[in-house]
Parts: C-alpha cells; structure tokens; sequence
C-alpha cells in the first residue's frame, strides 16, 4: 500500500505542471491587456492578480510536497519513517537530531547542508563504512546548530516509494514550526504525527499547539507507531498485581487466561488513546461527538470524529494514510485552481462590465452630441424669433421708460444725473468742448439707467427659455466635457451660458446710430445758442443739466433704440452660437477618435481577450473538478448534436442523482472559445428552477489516446428524462403543452434578468422532468447583449429576421419563443408547411425576411394566434415583452384548467366567447406591453388563413419513401 504512495506523488506534479502553464497563460494575457491600455488609471496586471495572490499561488507550484514527520520523540519518529519505508533507516533510539530529509537516490549518500542550499564540510561516519541505518553521531544535532539556518542531513537512499520525488523530513524537537513557516526549506508540508507508548508531555503539547497555530487550516495525521510493541511486550506494562494474577491461573485453564491477557492489554491501550483524545482535542485538532462512546480501539480509526485530522494505528490502516496524504495533495491543487479561477472570473466580470460601458458609450454619445446640438439650434431659433417677435414690444417699453424718465425729471428727480459735473476754467480749452462733454456725461447716465432697465424685460422672457432648454441641455454638455481633456479654451458649455447670458449685457452706448443722430442735433442747438464774447458765460448748473437731460431725452427715437437694442442681441447671440458650435464640433472630433479606438478595444475585448480568459478559467476550474471526482464515467449515449455528444452517467461529483456528460472535441480556437464562454456564463448563473444546472466540468487530455488531438471537454449537468421534441412526439396534453410554455418563458426572462440571451430557443433546448416540467439547456450561443459581435447564430426556423444582419438584441428570443409556441401548440414536430417548400436556408431566410411565418392551423384559437403574431413580428419594437406575455399564458392555462373535463364542450363555448369578449392577448398591443413603437391591433389585418392543396398531400406513401423524408430532416435540424 505504501508504494502506492509515489503514484499520488506523480499525479500531483502531472497537474502542477498544468497549473503553472495555465499561470504563466494569465500573465501574459494580463500583460498584454495592460499593454493596449483599456483601463488608463488601472495597474490591470497588478489589481486582477495580486501580490499577495500571485505569491500564494507561487508558492504552491514552486514548492515541493513533502511528508513532515514529527511526533514525541525520537524514537516514534524513527519507528514512523522505518515503516513507511520498510526498511530500519533511522535507529529507533531517543535523542537530539538535527533536520532529516530522506529522497530517492541511485545510489546510498548523505550530505549535510545549510537550509539545502550550501553543503556543509563535515566529517560524516556513514560515508567511511557501508550503512543500513544512519549512525546516532550524524544524526546528533550539533550545539552550534542555528535554528533559523538549520543544518539538514540529506539522506538519498534506493526506495521505490521516494521515487516521483516523494521526500520525507524528520523534524527536530524544537523550532520545526517556525522553520516551515518562514519557507526556508521551500516545502508544502504534510504532517504526520507519530504517537509513542506514553501520553503527550507538556513539551508535546507546546509543540502541537504552535503548529495549530501557525497553520490553522492545516490536517495532521496522527499515527500510534507502538501498538504492536505495547502487546507484543504486554508483561513489562501490567502492573505486579496483574501479573501475579496471571501467573495463578493455571494450565487448566490457559485459554481463559490468554482472554483476560488480551482484556487487560486491551483496557490499558483504550485508556491511553482516550488520553491522547483528550489533549489533541484540548488543542482543536480534533472534536469528539458528545454523543459518541469510545469503545476497544475505537480511536485508531477516527470515523467518529469532525476533523480532517485523523487517528490512524499504522500497523493495521496503511489505506487511511494513503488516503491522507491523497487528500493533501489535492487540497493543495484545488487551492491553486480556486486562487487561479478566481483571477480569471473577476477579469472576466470585469471586461464584461467594461463591454456594457463601452457599448454605452457606442450608443449614449453620438445621441447625447446630437441631442447637444439639436437643443442649442432650438434655444438659437427660439432667441431670434423672440427679438423679431418682441421689437415692437420693446420699442414700446422703451417711449414708456423715455416719458417715465422725463416725468422724473421735470417733477425735479435728479436720480438720472446726481453727479456733478466738475469743469475747470481753462483758457486753452475752447468753451464748446466743455459743453460738449458735460452733454456727454449726462447722455451716458441716462443711456446707463435706459439699458438697465431694458435688459431687465428682455432677462424676464430669457428666463422662460433657459428653464425649458438650460437643464437637460447643461447636464449633457458637462458629462461629455468631464469624460476629455478638452483642448479649446472655450467650452461649449461655457458658450450656453453666453447665449443665455445676452440679454444682460445689452448696453445703449453713444456709439450707436441714434445716439450719434441725436447727439449731433443737439450739438447744432447748442452752437446756435453761443452767447456773445461781451455777454456772461453760462453757469452749467443743475438746472442747466437738467434741460440738457429733458432735451436729450426728447431726441431719443425709440423704434431706432429698438432697432439697435435688436442688433446687438443678435449679434451676441450669433456670436455665442457660433463659438457653441465651434466648441461642439471639437469636442465629437475628439470623441469621434476616441469612440473608434473604444469599439476598437470591445472588439479586442469581445473577440480575443474574454474568450481567451474563460478558455483559462475552464481549464482551471476543470482541473479541481479533475482532482476532487475525477473523469465521469460515461454511459450510453442520450442524445447528438452538432457539436458534441450526450452520455448517460449514473453520480458525479457527489451530488444526489443521476447526471448527463455533454462530451465535445473542439476542432479549433474558434470553437474553445465559443466553448469556454458558454461554460462561463451557464457556470455563473444562479441557480434557477427553470435553467438546467451545470455541476461542473472535466478536460480529458486523454481522449484519442494522446495522438496530439484536441482534448475533450466534459460538460456534467443534471440529468432529466426527455426533450420537448420527444415529449411532443410522444403526446403531451394541451394542458401540459401550455405550462410547458409558462416555464419556457420564465427560463428566457431569468436569462433576460441575468444580461444574457439564449439566441437558440428550440425543442431540443428544452428539456423536461419526469413531471413534464420544463428547462433552459445548452446556452452554447448564450451570451449578454453588449457581448454580441454580430454573428449569425441559432436555428434557422428559428431565428428573428434581424440576426440575419447581425444588429439585434433581446428580442429574438421573443421570436424564437412565438416559433417554439407554434410547435406547442400544434401539438406535433412536424415542420410548418410554409417553411417545407424551401430547399436550404439561404432561402428561407429571405422568405422570413419578407414577411413569412408558419400557417395558422384549423384548431388554433384567437388568443393563441395573436400571441404568436405578436412576439414573431418583423419589427422588433412591436414584439411584446416578457412580462406581458407570461399573463396571456396563465390566462390559456387557466381555461385549459376548466375546460379539463369537458374539452369539446369548453372549446365550443371558448370559441364562441371569444368574439365577445376581449381576448387577452390584445393586451399585448398596449404600449406599455411592447418593446417601442405603438400598434393597433384593431385596426391591423389579420392574416388570412391558408387552406392549400398540393399534388403531395394525396401521396401520402410515396410522400415518406422519396427523396423528401430527406428535405423535412433537414429543415428540422435548422
């Protein structure tokens, strides 16, 4: 049994080496994500694989397993190490020894090195003289010896059971834990515990409890290596009362006494395993059932006890140590896998959300430009109509503020020209320009007052405008200059505001038309009234100011006021429109280059680097159901597709029941691909009652017997007893048809929930319970929406017009369900009569394009009918959604229901009915109930039904022995 030991041994490094080309794969794609930049501000390499990870998972592909052996004390763990290599190696004495590793040599040597690394030269007396077991001197640990650089005395010896580099290290008394687990020996240990012939002394106890406490996840095999010792040399352990009673028995009765021998003996190695059960347990190796009474010996085999830590008596249960070390081995593999599959799911999920984003930005920014510059032209056509709508308005406000103006003034209001005007007296100064620039000032103020008060009506119909455009519109503009650098010094949305900001910077300054006309006029008044050069000079008072003002106010036209005030609102207007403009055209080149190189990395994302990364997630994930349950054993073959086969397999992988094994060959990358995405997505769907669950997978490297051929993929899901294609076939009542069709919907509209849509809805991928219950299989072409690359996938009898070109969403399970429904309620496979005509489907196809659907049959009612019109519709906006649709469906059963008993009856009565009363299915025309436009159902024509006789139809015989039986088997596997 022991030898056995190397074959676990080989197989673990059979599956490290795959575990470390899976590692060295995830790299280098990591990298070369990192490299093509998707995620700017993101260490990809670094956030999705970890340090801490990455050194975990380095760890255990680096280092070697290794048996640990410690135990009381030096003599078990001799005894211990003999017995599993059945030969006397160590001396079974106690003692102080150093490090021991024991390996597979051709020949017998012994070396003593520093942490395995540097050879220590020393005098070793093994190496003077032929040895079968070790001399005590070199295993003697020196007083020199460091224990953080501890000397090992590596031993090579010729044992079958060290070959595929199984080692074994015998530890020293103290300081073993602390060795491990700094990693000097570069070891994923495997501890074996041997127990002697006493119980464990404090000594042992610290020890044990150092070593939970370092590696708290960690089994230990607890080994008594003395038992046989203990019976075989039985008289040195009675006591002398016990002795001296067997010596007493006589020769009489020497077959009683051989039984109270064996009772006594017995008692005595019961007591002490129960000791031993108590300290280990102290410690929280091991766990005790209150419950559980320990009988004779009942502690060797450690059935009874919650723990991966295990009582073994090493004599007698060599298979459990096996078993052990079997278990060990895979734990470590299994966590390799787990930490490497983790790393490949949350790429995976990562690169999808970002494949949602990217498709979002696709679609969002183009819209949200457009909706940009269509606001804008709106708010600048809205501004323009209302200045030529609101001239006359303002020409009006402004004769009304003129008289209100020159009321203040002549009623003595000096709010206009408070200010004084402070001439100085100078001869060189000729008396006109002091005239002229005192009517300027006052001209200034009085154009200042007019234009506050005018932009104070023109901001009042602004502000009606920017609560309708400024919103919305704003909100947009600073999402898109948020997500760039822009380059322009002007932002469109900084533009806005300057549009919506013209009313408020109207100004009436003296350099307009008017204001120079009325300027002029007044100047000549003034010229004409010059005083005489013997008369006064007159005193520019405040009354002076006054008639200067009330004169000024008397020149002013207010339509030409109006017509300026109009020009200028305009041309500010013009101007931020323009720079708007300007500023927008920057900003969709910018996001024309940028949005090219984001469908550029989808493309990446979507074609190269998630299908690469769920290729490495199905080998990773397939390599710990490999080392847990190893291959399922295949049965008789349940079903063939197009690309792969269905096996019965009877358990697998420790679930309840039996299960199906969905065996393919992928001929290329193409198809590895496509592969692993569909055990991606069927693996990370929760369950659901309506999805068929896949309990794992396997990749047999195996598989035609290693020639270099592609390795076969083992998809296990649960088993179920038939498809819809047999279970119509077979009969199914139509009350059973239709809560078929209710389970169908509430699988795609899981699916819909969960991102994903099936593209392949059919009879086969519908598989039923044995209580005709149905389920969602083979999500082959499943995927999510922002996925999608446009590929032509399904089943041609099945597919929605829109495939064909390769922009669809959604709604093509939709369609594909009013097909499925159509069979459903037809109540046979038979393919429908419009599609039999076509003799591939290239034709078919175009025909569906035109408007071709199946042909209502004679026991089709309305409300069935119009539900398969409206999920087949050509346009998709029309099909009705999933939720709308589930309704109609309860409604049906809940007739079938009552019309159980007496169907004949009931479907007369339903039929007639049926024109009076609103049929549900109606409902499905609501606008709420659809995906986009509106239909009225009401007023569409119904298609007409087709009553066609043709030649074959009276040739029934020669129908199904020509070369048609033919043609119908293969439109029926479109």
């Amino acid at each position: 049994m022991v030898s056995r030991l190397r074959l676990e041994f080989r197989k673990y490094y059979k599956s490290r080496r795959k575990l470390r080309c899976i590692l060295k794969e995830t790299q280098r794609t990591l990298d070369a994500i990192a490299a093509e930049n998707f995620f700017p501000d993101e260490n990809v390499s670094t956030d999705l694989l970890t340090p801490l990870t990455l050194e975990r998972i380095t760890h255990i592909l680096e280092d070697s397993p290794a048996i640990v052996i410690m135990g009381q004390d030096t003599k078990t763990k001799a005894c211990l190490v003999n017995m599993l290599l059945s030969s006397d190696i160590l001396p079974t004495c106690n003692g102080s020894w150093r490090w021991i590793k024991i390996s597979y040599g051709e020949t017998n040597h012994v070396s003593l090195t520093l942490n395995l690394e540097y050879e220590v030269v020393e005098r070793l007396h093994c190496n003077e003289k032929t040895w079968t077991t070790l001399p005590v001197e070199d295993l003697t640990r020196s007083e020199n010896d460091d224990i953080n650089c501890p000397a090992v005395l590596e031993v090579k010896v010729d044992k079958v059971v060290l070959r595929d580099n199984v080692q074994i290290f015998v530890t020293p008394k103290d300081g073993a834990t602390k060795v491990l687990s700094k990693g000097i020996l570069k070891v994923l240990p495997i501890f074996f515990y041997a127990l002697g012939e006493h119980p464990l002394s404090q000594e042992n106890l610290d020890e044990l409890r150092d070593l939970k406490e370092t590696y708290p996840d960690y089994p230990v095999l607890f080994i008594s290596s003395e038992i046989n010792m203990l019976v075989n040399d039985a008289d040195m352990e009675l006591t002398e009362s016990e002795q001296h009673h067997l010596q007493e028995t006589g020769s009489e009765n020497r077959s009683t006494s051989l039984q109270d021998r064996e009772e006594i003996i017995t008692e005595k190695i019961n007591l002490l395993g129960l000791t031993w059960l108590n300290q280990i347990a102290s410690l929280g190796f091991m766990r005790m059932e209150e419950s559980v009474e320990v009988d004779q010996l009942s502690w060797l085999v450690g059935s009874d006890y919650n723990s991966s830590s295990q009582f073994i008596n090493s004599q007698q249960k060599m298979d459990q140590l096996l078993r052990f070390t079997e278990e060990c081995l895979q734990k470590y593999l299994v966590n390799a896998s787990n930490l490497l599959n983790g790393v490949h799911t949350t790429s995976l999920r990562k690169f999808i959300l970002s494949a949602f984003d990217m498709a979002r930005e696709l679609q969002i920014t183009p819209r949200r430009i457009q909706y940009a510059r269509q606001k804008e032209n709106e708010l600048y056509s809205s501004l323009m109509k209302l200045v030529s709508e609101k001239q006359e308005e303002v020409t009006e406000l402004i004769q009304n503020i003129i008289d209100e103006m020159k009321t203040d003034l002549i009623e003595g209001d000096r709010n206009y020209h408070s200010e004084s005007i402070n001439l100085e007296n100078d001869d060189t100064r000729e008396w006109c320009d002091t005239i002229r620039a005192a009517t300027l000032k006052v001209q200034r103020l009085l154009l200042s007052s007019l234009s506050e008060r005018v932009a104070k009506q023109l901001v009042t119909s602004v502000d009606c405008l920017r609560e309708t455009f400024v919103g919305t519109l704003q909100r947009c503009l600073l999402s898109l200059e948020r997500s760039c650098e822009h380059e322009s010094s002007l932002l469109a949305s900084d533009a806005l505001k300057q549009i919506l900001s013209a009313a408020y910077n109207v100004e009436l300054t003296d350099n307009s038309t008017s204001m120079v006309h009325s300027f002029l006029e007044r100047l000549r008044q003034l010229v004409k009234s010059l005083p005489l050069p013997w008369s006064s000079t007159p005193v520019l008072d405040v009354s002076w100011r006054r008639r200067v003002a009330v004169d000024i106010l008397n020149s002013l036209n207010s339509a030409r006021l109006s017509k300026a005030i109009a020009t200028q609102f305009r041309e500010k207007v013009k101007s931020s429109h323009d720079s708007f403009q300007s500023a927008l055209r920057s900003l969709e080149s910018h996001y024309s280059g940028k949005l090219e190189r984001t469908e550029e990395q989808r493309v990446a994302i979507r074609k190269i680097h998630a299908p690469r990364l769920a290729r490495l997630a199905l080998e990773s994930t397939s390599m710990s159901d490999m080392v847990r349950y190893g291959i399922p054993r295949q049965g008789k073959e349940i079903g063939r597709g197009q690309y792969g086969v269905v096996f019965s397999c009877d358990e697998w992988g420790g679930a309840p029941g039996p299960c199906a094994v969905k065996s393919v060959v992928p001929p290329d990358d193409k198809h590895w691909n496509d592969l692993a995405m569909e055990f991606y997505y069927t693996r990370s769907i929760p369950d659901h009652k309506r999805i068929v669950k896949l309990r794992g997978s396997v990749v047999d490297d195996s598989y035609g017997g290693g020639c270099g051929l592609s390795p076969a993929v083992l998809l296990v899901t649960d088993r179920l007893s038939r498809d819809l294609y047999c279970g119509i076939k077979a009969g199914l009542s139509w009350l059973e048809r239709i809560q078929i069709a209710i389970d169908v919907i509430e699988g795609i509209r899981y699916l819909h929930s969960q991102g994903l849509v099936h593209r392949d809805i059919k009879l086969k991928n519908v598989l039923l319970d044995t209580d005709n219950r149905a389920k969602l299989t083979d999500l082959g072409f499943c995927i999510p929406e922002a996925m999608m690359s446009g590929s032509i996938v399904g089943t041609p009898v099945h597919m929605a017009p829109e495939l064909i070109s390769g922009h669809y969403d959604s709604s093509v399970d939709v369609y594909a369900f009013g097909v499925l429904f159509w069979y459903i309620c037809a109540g046979n496979v038979r393919l429908p009569f419009a599609f039999e005509q076509f003799h591939n489907k290239e034709q078919l196809w175009t025909s569906v394009r035109r408007g071709l659907r199946p042909e209502r049959l004679d026991h089709f009612d309305d409300e069935c009918w119009t539900l398969m019109e409206q999920c087949w519709a050509g346009e998709p906006p029309r099909r009705p959604l999933l939720g709308a649709v589930l309704p109609v469906l309860e409604s049906i059963r809940e007739r079938a229901e009552q019309g159980k008993s007496e169907q004949q009856k009931d479907f007369l009565n339903a039929r007639e009915a049926s024109s009076l009363i609103k049929s549900p299915a109606v409902s499905l025309t609501e606008p709420y109930n659809q995906r986009g436009v509106i239909t009225n159902a009401h007023t569409a024509k119904p298609r007409p039904r087709r009553f066609i006789k043709h030649p074959a139809l009276h040739m029934t015989n020669f129908f199904y022995s020509s070369t048609c039986p033919n043609l119908y088997i293969q439109m029926r596997e479109f």
